[in-house]
């Protein structure tokens, strides 16, 4: 997977810089189309390794949705940091902070989902 990655990067970097020198806007459509590549490799890849993990919780009748909680929260991190760091590599730096403060809040909410699942365990082992 990271050989994928790193070969398309490669040839990213190699069009980028001989296609600028002919009009510099198709730097900013190869990095975008780079990025998404990438988000579609990763997705498809972790897509495996998630569905193990909840067969996994379904055999020892864990509650799924303490655990898609925390991938969306993490989820969505990685997503706007990734999207926020493009944002900053083709000069829109303010339009990257505000996808940061966005995905900051979004997890503040869904975190809050966390807090009540917690609580709610908590008051279950208080209470008997």
């Amino acid at each position: 997977m990271l050989g994928k990655i790193i070969f398309i990067a490669v040839i990213t970097v190699i069009l980028g810089i001989t296609l600028s020198k002919f009009n510099s806007e198709f730097k900013v459509y190869i990095t975008v189309i780079f990025g998404i590549l990438v988000i579609f490799l990763l997705f498809s890849e972790i897509r495996t390794y998630l569905e193990e993990i909840i067969i996994l919780f379904n055999r020892y009748s864990i509650r799924t949705e303490y655990f898609s909680t925390i991938l969306k929260i993490v989820g969505i991190a990685y997503i706007c940091d990734f999207i926020s760091l493009m944002c900053k590599d083709l000069n829109y730096e303010s339009v990257g902070k505000k996808v940061e403060i966005a995905g900051k809040l979004i997890i503040l909410i869904y975190s809050i989902d966390i807090i009540k699942i917690f609580l709610d365990q908590i008051l279950l082992l208080v209470n008997g």
